[in-house]
Parts: C-alpha cells; structure tokens; sequence
C-alpha cells in the first residue's frame, strides 16, 4: 500500500531547505528508493514537503538514514515539523515537462 506523507516545518527558511535538499541529494537517489513523488516549496511561515512512497518502511529508512542526518549537517532539527501519514489511494500526474528537477 502506498502512503502520502505531508511534512511542514514553519521554522525552515528556503535556503536552509535547499541545503538540506543538496545534502539528500548528495547521499543517494533522488527520488530516494522508494518514493514514487517528491516535491516541495515554501510556505508562509516555512517550508512543505509532499512525498508518496511504496511503504511506510521505505519512509522511515529515509528519514532515520538520509533526511535527519541532512537536518543534523546544517544545525536544524525535524522537531519543529509536523508530520501526516495517509493511505494514498489515488495518484495521477499531468505533464511534468517544465518543473524543476534537483541538480
């Protein structure tokens, strides 16, 4: 079963969120293995992750193996987001052609 998740972190400023995005992508895959969707951008306050993955296993191995050691590397901590789970049970894209990709 897939799942969404939706992380909001009002504390995050967008150039912290882009280091933390280039430190992720600098320790594997992007999308890491087993997200299906990932996208993001700022918020008012913050920033907001969207992501859907194959498991909630694969979720939780990112977030302990690659997405908290990024927050760590920049002096940031995930205990200021909030984090929804749900059971996703429809997924359906347009033409991504044109949307920024992560270098």
């Amino acid at each position: 079963m897939a799942i969404g998740v939706i992380v909001d972190n009002p504390e995050l400023r967008p150039e912290q969120a882009k280091e933390i995005i280039d430190h992720v992508a600098g320790t594997g895959p992007v999308p890491p293995e087993g997200a299906r969707l990932v996208f993001g951008g700022p918020t008012d306050p913050g920033w907001r992750m969207i992501s859907v993955w194959d498991s909630r296993d694969a979720l939780d191995r990112f977030f302990a193996d690659r997405l908290a050691p990024a927050y760590a590397q920049g002096g940031h901590s995930l205990q200021s987001a909030s984090r929804t789970v749900f059971e996703v049970r429809m997924l359906t894209a347009g033409d991504l052609t044109g949307v920024p990709q992560p270098a």
